[in-house]
């Protein structure tokens, strides 16, 4: 495992962590209500907001190695895009060290 493998993953997993709270706080929204949630990329430092609505989240949810991420911060050797839209791209984790940890730290499990 690369430290650099595993530290874009923790990252990754840190953002979901945050917006599994961020969903928490908007149970019963409108399916329709856009929510801002923080770009699930692996970048350090990043800040940038994604605009979804909770049924869009879920469906990212619905995977543990799937994430929401701004177009323009794929990482192309970790993730691939499997679904996009024109405010966001949903990647999933290459197998490897990037599977393995976005599956260990899903809050969810």
């Amino acid at each position: 495992m690369s430290a650099r493998d595993e530290r874009v993953a923790r990252n990754e997993a840190t953002s979901r962590e945050i917006n599994e709270g961020i969903e928490e706080a908007h149970e019963g929204a409108p399916s329709e209500r856009y929510v801002r949630i923080l770009c699930e990329c692996g970048q350090d430092g990043c800040d940038r907001l994604i605009a979804i609505t909770i049924p869009e989240y879920e469906r990212v949810r619905g995977d543990r190695r799937t994430f929401a991420v701004v177009r323009e911060h794929v990482i192309a050797d970790v993730e691939r895009v499997v679904d996009e839209t024109d405010r966001f791209v949903v990647v999933a984790k290459r197998e490897g060290t990037p599977a393995v940890v976005a599956s260990a730290e899903d809050p969810r499990s």
